[in-house]
């Protein structure tokens, strides 16, 4: 159950990722209130925190002591450490608890935070208990009779989390692209082309890996895949990959839009290339049904195992979108 559950959170930071910091209307001077971009921003905060750092910490403990009821500790097993719970994250998720009594009601979404926050803070209490258990090795001396407890603990509040995270993920999503699509319009309207361009290949990038979920396709059966299906949608996001390096040559643009100085948008272009080689790797693996196909190890010695495109689009996508948030 932990690991469909795992794929099924990591899927959803894709859906959920995309502004993270500001508001792309706020930029513009759109509609949306001071209190339903800061109300949106913190869902996403929230979002992102569930979908990275929590998920990394909750596989290395699961990976380490096993996805069962009863814990399963390694015969030459001398200690553990997981991401800690910092305040930062805790003042976060009291900061959504009172966002979801706020106006603008997001309605669906206001309710999954309500059902979700004191079972994440309940998980987030138990994991900072492990975490304090292992670091001080308290384990040598009860020899693991806490950690056993802990194990159960956990196991228990984990599966009760995922199932309220999956609805939060699913009512956040809704409001998500439909901001989203008002964001790209307001870009338009604007002649931001380069930030339309850019939003735009986040979200055909994220279509691309949603189409492979939604087909329940990964890499080991990569090949089940619509190649034309496929097709339509890498070429959607090539054609605005190459716009985005066009109008970001363009220094009136630049200018324009504010990016003329902008730190993150050369990471940004790296990013967005480095996942188009992968992008175009998967194209060419369906076209010719060579699996082995891979730029990234092209002409260098590796020690074998299997080639993971989808995971490694995956990947990319995720520093893309870091990219994208960190240049907004």
């Amino acid at each position: 159950m932990f690991k469909k559950n795992v794929s099924y959170i990591l899927i959803c930071v894709i859906m959920c990722t995309l502004l993270s910091a500001c508001s792309v209307s706020d930029t513009l001077q759109g509609s949306s209130s001071k209190i339903d971009t800061e109300k949106y921003n913190s869902y996403i905060t929230l979002s992102n925190y569930m979908t990275g750092w929590l998920d990394q910490g909750l596989t290395m403990y699961f990976k380490e002591f096993g996805i069962e009821e009863q814990i399963k500790i390694d015969k030459n097993f001398d200690s553990f450490q997981t991401m800690p719970i910092l305040q930062g994250h805790k003042d976060d998720v009291e900061a959504c608890i009172e966002y979801a009594s706020k106006k603008p009601s997001f309605g669906a979404a206001d309710d999954s935070v309500k059902a979700l926050c004191p079972k994440l803070k309940e998980l987030m209490n138990t994991l900072n208990e492990i975490q304090n258990y292992y670091s001080t090795k308290s384990f040598v001396d009860d020899d693991f009779a806490k950690g056993k407890e802990l194990h159960k603990k956990i196991y228990t509040q984990y599966n009760e989390y995922v199932a309220l995270a999956e609805t939060f993920f699913s009512e956040l999503s809704v409001i998500t692209e439909q901001k989203n699509k008002e964001d790209l319009e307001s870009l338009k309207k604007s002649d931001y082309m380069i930030r339309y361009h850019a939003m735009s290949i986040v979200m055909r990038a994220q279509d691309i890996q949603m189409a492979f979920y939604e087909a329940k396709v990964n890499d080991s059966n990569i090949l089940d895949f619509d190649v034309n299906k496929y097709k339509e949608k890498y070429d959607l996001l090539t054609e605005d990959i190459n716009k985005f390096m066009e109008y970001s040559k363009d220094d009136e643009r630049l200018k324009k839009e504010g990016l003329e100085a902008n730190p993150f948008i050369g990471n940004f272009e790296s990013d967005v290339e480095r996942m188009k080689v992968t992008a175009t790797d998967i194209m060419e693996i369906l076209k010719t049904k060579d699996t082995s196909i891979n730029s990234d190890t092209k002409g260098k010695v590796t020690t074998g195992g299997r080639n993971a495109p989808l995971n490694t689009f995956n990947t990319k996508l995720s520093s893309v979108i870091n990219s994208y948030n960190n240049m907004n």
